[in-house]
């Protein structure tokens, strides 16, 4: 039995292995490629040691072959980098406070306060996370441009609030459901309020939660690429991901030493965000797994 155990488990790693592999292969490809020239990319040289044409610009060191020419020539000559930068840090910095904040309330109502169509109303909310946001989408395009929301940053904001509260309710609800009645009615009985209950017990006790609801916001709106791109029509209104679309009619051909190094300045912050508070994600997610 034991040996079975121990060739089950050198299985499990195995297939565990690959498939890390399979995920981390992707990212490790942008990151050298933004090191190599769009001809080296082209032609399969993409190792630091190889190059598809010696160039005296690039650094030379050994057997190794790689530039930083690509990052010049993203600071230098995308002009616009700056503004989808920062509309893309502020969506996602205030659609997922905003998100969290009006979800959070939401899913303690649902789960602590008993009133009628408590069940039907939470379920037609289950419903709609069911329905492809393309589905909707020309109706939100007409709905933005009747409200002067068009072309607007604030227009982006509360479509991405409004889309993310869904799954902010779902998992909050279940968090906030998961702790004893026992804790409230304590609080209750040394004199605090609602308000109180909510923001000095529940919130602290659901912390990992709502990190965890966090997280999967933020990385959501700062990947989203559909709605930014069909409510915006103007640089001033863009995010990151249609820029990186974008960068190829702005460089008049395809470099693909550029583009690599623009996805990996896109996407390497969410990156970091994501190691420093993934304890909290995994934790979180699974305190909302199960009611108690």
């Amino acid at each position: 039995m034991a040996v079975e155990r121990k060739a089950a488990a050198a299985a499990l790693w195995v297939i565990l292995f690959f498939v890390g592999m399979m995920s981390v292969l992707p990212f490790l490809w942008i990151v050298v490629g933004s090191f190599k020239t769009h001809l080296d990319i082209q032609s399969g040289k993409i190792a630091p040691w190889e190059t598809a044409k010696p160039d005296p610009t690039r650094i030379h060191r050994g057997h190794w072959y790689v530039t930083t020419s690509n990052y010049k020539a993203v600071f230098s000559k995308l002009s616009n980098l700056p503004t989808y930068y920062f509309n893309t840090v502020y969506l996602a910095a205030a659609g997922t406070f905003l998100s969290l904040f009006i979800g959070a309330l939401a899913a303690y109502g649902f789960a602590r306060f008993r009133f009628a169509l408590n069940r039907l109303l939470f379920g037609l909310l289950l419903l709609t996370i069911m329905i492809p946001g393309e589905v909707m989408l020309i109706g939100r395009f007409e709905l933005m441009f009747q409200l002067g929301l068009f072309d607007k940053v604030v227009g982006l904001l509360i479509a991405y609030v409004a889309g993310s509260l869904l799954l902010v309710i779902f998992i909050m609800r279940n968090v906030f459901a998961s702790i004893p009645q026992d804790i409230m009615d304590a609080a209750m009985i040394d004199g605090a309020g609602t308000w109180q209950v909510f923001w000095e017990i529940m919130v602290p006790i659901g912390g990992n939660g709502l990190a965890a609801c966090g997280i999967l916001t933020f990385l959501e709106i700062w990947n989203e690429f559909i709605l930014a791109l069909t409510f915006t029509s103007m640089d001033k209104a863009r995010t990151l991901p249609v820029g990186i679309v974008l960068l190829q009619s702005q460089w008049g051909l395809f470099d693909s030493g550029v583009l690599f190094a623009t996805v990996l300045l896109s996407f390497l912050p969410i990156v970091i965000v994501f190691i420093l508070l993934q304890k909290y994600f995994v934790s979180g997610l699974s305190a909302g797994a199960v009611k108690q």
